[in-house]
């Protein structure tokens, strides 16, 4: 009989049995250090993953929710189109058509440069294989030639088609031929305006005839007679934009005014009413996704501007103010105003010599006559050194230091711009007696009939005074006096007015303030006597026109 083993032993026995095998026991830690190592990288990987989020979405969430905005919307502008300006009886004064820029981009002209593969070692160049190196360009000046004059053809034949009609050998072809040239040489650029301003028929042959290039260029051949066909091309776009017309030119110049470069109003009815004619761009926005979903606001036109102003009576007034100005050699420009004495209403306005809105900043028809008018009035146009400050720099005696090669271009150009009705004070001399005459009437001071004596002179305190001439027109009523125009005559109906009832009408009739016309620039600078200025010698000089200074618009508007 057997004994049976105690719990001590079978405790020994599996533990013998546990430890006779090692590689379990290997496993076992093995086991252990693969969980210990895959939950260390996952919570390394987590907090990764969530430092990454933070930054991406707190710390920097509005740079990226920026950038996720630029790359997923489109946002393109609808250009409105200008208003039209026209006359009283619907002639257009001004308007707006559609015009292109024709631009290259010369970096990606393949047929106007040679390319080959070059490594720099020190100062030596060598081709070795491209897969490691980068291109260098070589301008091909054959090539750029041959494309600059096709383009630079149609550019000036007008229409696109009358190629043969183009003097090649003029100053205009050359300049515009070395434009064109200078562009496409520059293949480092990727943006180059060839010709601004160019109608659809130009653009259409360009863009035609790029195509035709192209295509002919898209393959490298020889021909028959051995030539070789390059492989390249050539790249040439457009882009809309509208230009601003005048179609008569120097018209009422100075009452139209003109746009500047990016088509706002820059002077007279273009700038007032620039809200109202601009009109209000559109917007197309598209969202990039799978569908393209694409919302457009329209652009709002603008609305048309119809003036008081009648083009017959313009050019009847234009035509006789330029007469008048050239036989009476006058030096400070002309200007004419006609009325409508009921309604106010302007059928004419201009300032001559004036300029064309279709090119204000040539001023080289008038650069004679600005230049006189320049050197006849020092005392306003002197242009003197400053220094970096913008002070004026002083001589030993304190007085400013004139430039000795002065550039007037910008004062030719604002002196031919000005709308003289409206931006330059005159002394109004004999014209006013009819202001005169109405206050004398209107405050019952006078009658047609009323009579003075005019013996040729008239003493008032200091100062005496005469008439044109010195001539006497002896007893004469109001409407003698207007016909003699008679200084004497209407110093005493002054005097009768006294000066408190003659500022009264003075301030009444408007001579005070700004007209209020519809036009920019008006000038805000008077120059009167008040009430309590006026004594003896300063209503006797105001009753006939010498003392204030007005704008002749002022004038019309009190009539």
């Amino acid at each position: 009989m057997q004994n049976k083993p105690s719990n001590d032993q079978h405790k020994n026995i599996y533990y013998r049995l546990r430890r006779s095998d090692p590689h379990e026991r290997l496993s076992a830690r093995l086991r252990h250090f693969s969980f210990g190592a895959a939950v260390f990288f996952v919570v390394a990987a987590a907090g990764i993953v969530t430092h990454s989020l933070y930054n991406i979405q707190i710390k920097q969430g509005a740079t990226f929710r920026q950038y996720a905005a630029q790359q997923q919307l489109l946002d393109s502008t609808i250009q409105a189109t200008r208003g039209e300006i026209y006359d009283a009886s619907g002639i257009t004064l001004a308007s707006t058509s559609v015009v292109w820029t024709i631009w290259a981009d010369p970096s990606y002209s393949t047929a106007l440069f040679t390319s080959q593969t070059v490594e720099e070692t020190g100062e030596a160049v060598k081709t070795v294989d491209e897969t490691t190196l980068a291109d260098v360009r070589t301008f091909d000046p054959t090539m750029c030639a041959e494309v600059s004059q096709g383009i630079t053809l149609r550019l000036l034949s007008g229409d696109g088609e009358s190629l043969d009609s183009v003097d090649t050998s003029s100053a205009e072809y050359q300049t515009q031929y070395q434009t064109v040239h200078d562009a496409l040489a520059k293949n480092g650029s990727s943006y180059q305006v060839l010709a601004t301003k160019v109608n659809n028929a130009v653009k259409l042959s360009i863009e035609k005839y790029i195509s035709e290039y192209n295509k002919n260029h898209a393959k490298a051949k020889t021909l028959e007679d051995g030539t070789v066909i390059k492989k390249g091309r050539i790249s040439v776009s457009s882009s809309k934009s509208f230009q601003r017309d005048y179609p008569y030119g120097a018209f009422a110049a100075s009452v139209l005014g003109f746009c500047n470069g990016d088509g706002e109003g820059f002077y007279g009815l273009e700038k007032s009413y620039n809200d109202t004619l601009a009109g209000v761009n559109g917007r197309t926005i598209t969202l990039r996704n799978a569908y393209g979903n694409a919302t457009t606001y329209a652009a709002k036109d603008g609305s048309n501007l119809v003036l008081s102003l009648d083009v017959n009576v313009q050019e009847v007034v234009e035509r006789y103010l330029n007469e008048a100005i050239y036989a009476n050699t006058v030096e400070n420009r002309g200007a004419a105003i006609v009325m409508n004495v009921k309604t106010g209403a302007i059928l004419a306005m201009a300032s001559k010599p004036d300029f064309d809105p279709n090119a204000p900043l040539d001023f080289s028809e008038n650069l004679a006559y600005l230049n006189e008018q320049v050197n006849a009035e020092p005392e306003i146009y002197t242009i003197y050194k400053k220094d970096a400050n913008g002070n004026y720099l002083r001589d030993e005696q304190g007085k400013k230091i004139p430039e000795e090669d002065p550039d007037y271009t910008g004062t030719y150009r604002d002196i031919q711009w000005k709308n003289k009705t409206i931006t330059e004070l005159y002394y109004p001399g004999s014209v006013f007696k009819v202001i005169t005459a109405t206050m004398g009437v209107d405050s019952g001071k006078a009658t047609y009939y009323t009579t003075f004596n005019c013996s040729g002179a008239y003493g008032v305190a200091k100062e005496t005074y005469h008439c044109a001439g010195k001539k006497a027109h002896g007893v004469q009523n109001l409407a003698e006096a207007l016909r003699n125009s008679c200084n004497i005559y209407f110093i005493q109906l002054g005097q009768r007015l006294g000066s408190s009832a003659f500022y009264d009408y003075f301030d009444a009739f408007g001579f005070t303030e700004r007209t209020g016309v519809d036009l920019p620039n008006e000038t805000g600078m008077m120059k009167y006597y008040t009430k309590s200025q006026l004594g003896e010698v300063e209503l006797s000089s105001s009753s006939f026109g010498q003392a204030m200074a007005v704008t002749p618009l002022q004038v019309c508007i009190a009539v």
